[in-house]
């Protein structure tokens, strides 16, 4: 079944699901967090005719650090004050949502996972590349809870797994099972948000879940799991700093300051790693232990031009997940790679 973040070429059934399952969402989140995806819908779309912005609407993710650090520091607002210009800042709980508001023109650039521009690109919805992290396949494996009688991959079949549609997670699952030479016809899939897959597991409703930090690192450090595939090992990948075409193409200077500031807070949070801890325990609303626990085993910071080499990271992304029919067609990366005229 192909997932977009726009609908236009889906039957009208399956068109009516996902609408349903994306409503449930936001529901579901923004009663779980004041701060989640619920405003972004009240954020003012930025026009293609603004010469000069008035406010930079930035999306960033709950459960990851990046974006959450440069909001806890104001260094763009800092930066930004002189040019009257605001930030915005817009809680989601996870990429596809994310994309859907960048769609909308809700949101001028984020931070996301491997998977969900490669779904909105698939979609028509004009989005483009414009810096890439370090690798973050380090903070994602394939769990099950510590008491599962499951010890191996191979053993998934006839398992019911969680599966976080359009999300590096789900990515990471492909890999996992492929590597036990499983296909998504040997499991149970559960479809479910990442919200939802974490309740599911804890309540023991399903019986795998592919997860990331900072849930995997609470896990992990109460003892409460097994790992069955680290993510290191089975789906090598990174995070993307993404944007909308309209706003990379008619304000390049500002994508760069965002990402000059970005750099330079990851600079200072290397050297300064319990404040680090302190600063996301906040930002996502985790025990600063958890994060001290996540960050020391698994570092993921690094804001990196777009390589030949992350460009053919994806592509090969685009291959699997279309020739699985996961998508409902081929494309090239390349073409959304943001080009600045220098």
């Amino acid at each position: 079944m192909f997932i977009s973040y726009r609908k236009s070429w889906l039957p009208a059934n399956i068109a009516r699901y996902f609408l349903l399952a994306f409503t449930t969402f936001l529901l579901v989140t923004g009663c779980s967090s004041p701060s989640t995806q619920s405003k972004s819908l009240q954020v003012e779309p930025t026009t293609a005719s603004s010469k000069k912005l008035e406010v930079i609407n930035i999306g960033h993710q709950s459960g990851t650090p990046g974006l959450n650090l440069l909001k806890a520091q104001g260094y763009l607002e800092k930066r930004f004050a002189a040019d009257g210009i605001a930030i915005k800042w817009i809680e989601f709980r996870g990429g596809p949502p994310m994309m859907e508001a960048m769609a909308a023109n809700s949101v001028d650039i984020g931070n996301v996972g491997n998977l969900p521009p490669i779904f909105a690109q698939a979609g028509d919805n004009p989005i483009v590349y414009v810096a890439a992290t370090g690798s973050n396949a380090g903070a994602q494996a394939v769990i099950v809870r510590k008491d599962s009688p499951i010890k191996t991959l191979a053993e998934l079949k006839g398992k019911k797994v969680a599966i976080q549609k359009g999300t590096a997670l789900q990515y990471l699952l492909l890999k996992a099972i492929a590597s036990a030479g499983l296909t998504l016809n040997d499991i149970q899939p559960a479809y479910l948000t990442i919200p939802e897959s974490q309740v599911a597991f804890e309540s023991a409703r399903v019986d795998v879940l592919p997860t990331s930090d900072p849930f995997y690192a609470r896990k992990e450090r109460a003892n409460e799991i097994r790992v069955l595939a680290k993510g290191s090992d089975v789906a090598p990948q990174r995070a993307y700093y993404i944007a909308t075409r309209n706003f990379a193409e008619n304000h390049p200077d500002l994508v760069k300051v965002i990402l000059e500031e970005q750099r330079k807070v990851e600079e200072w949070a290397k050297a300064n790693p319990n404040e680090v801890a302190n600063l996301l325990a906040a930002q996502t609303r985790q025990e600063p232990g958890v994060w001290k626990w996540a960050l020391e085993r698994r570092p993921i910071l690094g804001v990196f031009d777009i390589t030949d080499e992350f460009v053919a990271e994806q592509q090969q992304v685009v291959e699997l997940f279309y020739s699985q029919k996961l998508i409902p067609k081929t494309f090239q990366i390349k073409d959304a790679v943001w080009k600045p005229k220098s």
